[in-house]
């Protein structure tokens, strides 16, 4: 969805909001495609501002997808917004200082709302924070409660970590410090 500014024709200090119904693409994330949602569509608000526009976009989403710890469904709901500035005139301005979503004082709307989406996600999407995950050893869902797997079953790759010698304990801390050899 494009907006073209000129068409708003906005007089100094005047506003225009509106909501408008989109649709976005999936989302990839780590990897992964999750579905995006935006029941309540983006509200767009455009302030006429001395040299040229502020443009905002906010929208309350909803992703599904796996959740990254245990592979079930999950559902984050998402608020995000995003503000640009576009400048009336080109003088003193760079194409690396204006947004990318917004040429000849048309804005992507879209492309826009996706950006603030993607900013605003978490680090990790999961189904809860109190999501247990999958087991590394037999793959059991452990929100399903525990499986038959040893806790103390080492990967072989790592087991020669348990020969290393760090020194004598207490070492590493400093609790040995301030004494002279010969003294006890």
């Amino acid at each position: 969805m494009f907006l073209n500014l000129a068409d708003v024709a906005l007089r100094g200090g005047e506003r225009y909001r509106r909501t408008h119904a989109l649709e976005l693409e999936p989302i990839v994330w780590g990897g992964v495609d999750y579905r995006v949602l935006v029941p309540a569509g983006v509200r767009v608000t455009i302030d006429r501002v001395t040299g040229g526009y502020l443009v905002s976009v906010a929208l309350e989403a909803k992703m599904y997808g796996p959740c990254a710890r245990c592979l079930s469904e999950a559902v984050v709901e998402v608020h995000a917004q995003q503000q640009e500035f576009a400048p009336t005139a080109k003088d003193g301005w760079e194409e690396t200082d204006t947004s990318e979503f917004i040429k000849d004082l048309v804005v992507d709307v879209a492309g826009l709302a996706r950006e603030a989406l993607v900013l605003a996600l978490p680090a990790q999407v999961v189904c809860s924070e109190a999501c247990r995950g999958l087991c590394a050893q037999c793959g059991m869902d452990l929100n399903r409660g525990a499986c038959g797997c040893s806790a103390e079953e080492i990967d072989e790759r790592w087991s020669r970590l348990k020969d290393l010698d760090l020194g004598e304990p207490g070492a590493a801390t400093g609790e040995n410090e301030g004494t002279v050899s010969g003294e006890a």
